[in-house]
Order: structure tokens, then sequence, then C-alpha cells
């Protein structure tokens, strides 16, 4: 049976804390991820996209708005605001024009605790999963335990196990729900090279020469923000060799998985499937900062962007700067979406359609936001965790304008920054105060586009929730697990 006017069914994969530098697709050096090499070949690869805040719970209300941080301000983790009710997310106006909408998370923060369920027909939270099987219940029982032996080994279990049940979840819902006559719209969060990691052994011993030895040390199987950017713990050439080692065995052990995923999709040929992620990650590598705040680099910003689409020319590759917001539009456009019940300011960003067509151009601007200034003081975090740590060490505020060759980031409390990336791509020479004509000339463009953006923002203010949802033992000790909380 046909589908009603061909709609497609719309799989966006979001992969937790992956930037695109690591990917094999996008020039790393290590074979990382075969698989979304081979979907590249088949889709169209966006070179330049970049996302528009540094953590999870922004950036994925971002892409279900199309807004940015300063609009729509869904930014901490107290589980105290909602979406402005004048916002249409992506799951409402795919559900009002006939779709089935779902979404699959294997991350706390991207889930209805934190009211990002707006619209989903259904929300499915790994914890949720776990039960169904009697397997994986047992693994989940044993890691949810406050102490005793047999934990630490049932979490790395957990984590392991979690790309596999997650993602042949998605599959079966798929298959169950394909009527041939309601298309489907799903939102997969996998975030399993979000540290601490948890490496299947024999991805390590096949691929590295890994001491298994680092993985019985907490500073180096995880990384501990509030440690090492309030300089009480000092990063040494050791941990960032690690990092490195255990993150790309991630990614490659995620790749494996997505891959499985992918060759079992239900008419995955007349799909339309996105795979992107929220942010990316530091690992030492800049200034001594890990995880993935504290700083707009491109280590955080620079995100892949593969898009399967029936009509797309397989194997483009798109130079044109855009956005993981721009899926907002996108997915409007593939669905046939009519969008007069849709704020005209959520589709500020042109839908990605615009940037297959004009491929080869190396036009367009990315911006990120950065702000301890409201809802979420991450330095006072950092501040208690080392009393001694210079407390003008790192930005309240900071939002950076992106081009194909340039970055610019104004600050609230300290001087700006400008980068020529061709040059310079790991943002250490700071040519703000610049002679050079060219250059000069570069950052003035880039400070009006940065001006005229902010003067143009429609501010959503998020709705106050009064009464926050119950943050137990077990949750505090996994927002501390995932740098949140010290």
């Amino acid at each position: 049976m046909q589908r009603q006017a061909q709609r497609p069914n719309i799989i966006v994969l979001i992969l937790d804390a992956v930037r695109a530098k690591n990917l094999s697709a996008y020039g790393h050096s290590t074979l990382t991820t075969p698989h979304l090499d081979a979907f590249a070949q088949e889709s169209v690869l966006f070179r330049r996209a970049f996302a528009p805040a540094t953590w999870t719970i922004p950036t994925h209300a971002s892409i279900l708005s199309g807004l940015y941080l300063s609009q729509h301000r869904i930014e901490n983790i107290n589980s105290n605001r909602q979406f402005h009710e004048g916002i249409v997310t992506l799951p409402q106006a795919l559900h009002k024009t006939g779709y089935r909408t779902a979404a699959f998370s294997s991350n706390i923060l991207f889930s209805p605790r934190h009211f990002l369920d707006k619209g989903f027909d259904e929300f499915h939270e790994l914890d949720n999963l776990m039960e169904s099987q009697q397997i994986a219940k047992l693994v989940k029982s044993l890691s949810d335990q406050p102490a005793g032996f047999g934990r630490q080994p049932a979490r790395y279990a957990r984590k392991s196990m979690t790309p596999r049940l997650l993602l042949d979840a998605v599959n079966q819902w798929l298959r169950q729900q394909d009527d041939g006559r309601t298309p489907l719209f799903t939102v997969i969060n996998l975030a399993n090279v979000h540290y601490p990691w948890a490496v299947p052994p024999d991805l390590l011993l096949k691929n590295f020469r890994f001491n298994p030895k680092y993985l019985l040390q907490q500073e180096f199987a995880s990384l501990d923000p509030f440690a090492f950017n309030s300089g009480r713990r000092q990063v040494s050439d050791l941990h960032r060799e690690i990092w490195q080692t255990l993150y790309n065995a991630a990614l490659i052990h995620v790749d494996r998985e997505v891959g499985r995923f992918l060759k079992a999709i239900p008419q995955r040929q007349n799909s339309v499937i996105a795979i992107t992620a929220d942010h990316g990650e530091m690992l030492g590598e800049y200034r001594d900062i890990v995880g993935h705040t504290l700083t707009l680099h491109d280590n955080i910003t620079h995100v892949p962007l593969i898009v399967h689409h029936p009509h797309y020319p397989a194997g483009l590759q798109v130079e044109r700067v855009v956005q993981n917001l721009d899926l907002y539009a996108s997915v409007l456009e593939w669905a046939a979406v009519p969008t007069e019940f849709v704020p005209s300011v959520q589709l500020q960003r042109p839908s990605l359609s615009q940037a297959v067509a004009n491929a080869q151009q190396r036009g367009g601007y990315a911006f990120a936001e950065e702000d301890y200034t409201d809802s979420y003081d991450l330095l006072a975090g950092l501040r208690g965790a080392n009393p001694s740590m210079n407390p003008k060490q790192y930005p309240q505020r900071q939002v950076s304008i992106r081009s194909a060759t340039h970055k610019y980031v104004w600050c609230n409390d300290r001087s700006s920054e400008f980068y020529n990336l061709e040059a310079d791509p790991g943002e250490r020479n700071n040519l703000v105060n610049t002679n050079d004509a060219g250059e000069k000339t570069i950052l003035r463009e880039l400070q009006d586009a940065l001006s005229s953006w902010q003067s143009s923002l429609e501010i959503f203010p998020p709705r106050a929730v009064n009464i926050a949802a119950k943050r137990d033992a077990s949750l505090t000790d996994r927002f501390k697990a995932l740098g949140y909380l010290a």
C-alpha cells in the first residue's frame, strides 16, 4: 500500500558528544567510522555544520524549535523551565499533519524530565527499555545500587550494551508502526561517545594497544570537568593520550552499531535519515579545557551532519556553512508540513535543501552561544570545586559567529577573539588586534553580521515550572558522571 502523498518516514539520529574532526568521513587519520563513511557515500555530507550551543539541553531545544539559546532559554538541569506556549516543536508540527512521533534517548538530559517531550506521541528512555529485557534489567539493578561490589562493572556493561538495545528498539518501533498509511518521525539520542566511556574490550584490544589498567582509574576512564577546568587537577599528556584513545574507541563502537541499525531500517531508501551531534568534546588539547563547556572552540561546535534523502544526490559534499538547527525548517519541508501555524521566527534558518542546491558556495554564517548569567551558573560550581581558582578565568557569556574561513567570539567580560581558521584551525592566534588590512575587513564584516543577528532575535521566554522534578541520589550521581554537577 502506498503512503499518502508519499510522505517519507523521517529519522533524526543525534550522536551525543561527537565532534566532526574525529570522524574518518571528515578526514580523521584513524578509521573510526567506516559505516558512517559508507552512509555518507550514498547521502549528503555537510562539511561545515555547527551546533548553536555547547551541551545537550539547549542544543536539543534548538533542534526541536528552530530557535537559538538566547531565544528559548531552555538551559539548565533543574527541570524548572518549559518551552514558551507559542513555540511549535517539530513533533507537534508533524503530529498535527498526520505523522506518528516518537523519541528514544539514552541521555537523561534529553527526556520528559526537562520537558523536551512536547509533541511526541511516545518517549522511550533507556531505563524503561532495560526493564523489558531480563539481562538488561539485572544489569540496571546492579548499576543502580548506591554502593557495593559489582556496581562499577555493571555500569560499564550497562553503557556498553546501550547502543544495540536502543537502536534495536527504534527499528522494532518503525516496523510495528508502519501501516503503509501513517508516516513516522523519530528523534534518537545515543550517548555512548559521551564520557564516562564504556567500550567493549574487543574493540580496545583489536584497534588500540591499550593498557586495561586505565579503565580502573576514574581520571582516565572519564573526564572530570570540575576538577580539571577549575585547576584542582592538571591535564597531562598521558591524560590527553588516553582520553583520545577511549573517545575514538567509543566512536568505533557507536559506528559499528549505527551501521547495523542503518542496514535494518525498513523502507530505508524511501526514508529521510539525518545523522548529527548535539555538540563535540574538549579532550584537554586547548587551554587544558575538558568536557563541552567554557569555550566555543570548533572541537565543541563543529559537528557531523549527514543526510540521506531520496532526492538528494548521493556522495555530495556541501561546503556552505549550516547548523544542525537548520533541521527544523528542513524536516518541515521534507514532511510537506504547511507552515502557516508555525511562528515565522522558527523558520529563521533556511532549509538544508538550499545548501544542497548551492553545495560549492562557501557562504553563510553559524552562531553559537554560551551563557552563565541566567539560570545555569556553571562557573559557581567550578569555584566551589577549587576556591583558589581565578574567578575571571572563563567568560560568563560568549557568542560566536563562524564563516567558512573565520570565527569571531564576543565576550561580555573580556576582550573578544578573532581567528583565521584556515591558517590557524586550532584557534591559538587571536587576531582581534591585527594590523592586516584584509583581516581587519573580515573582522568588521563578522562584527556587523553578529550585531545584526543579535538585534533581530525574537525572544520566547520559557514558562516557569513551580514544582521541579525531584532529584534522587541515583540521578544526582548520574548528573555528576556526565559532568553537570560537581
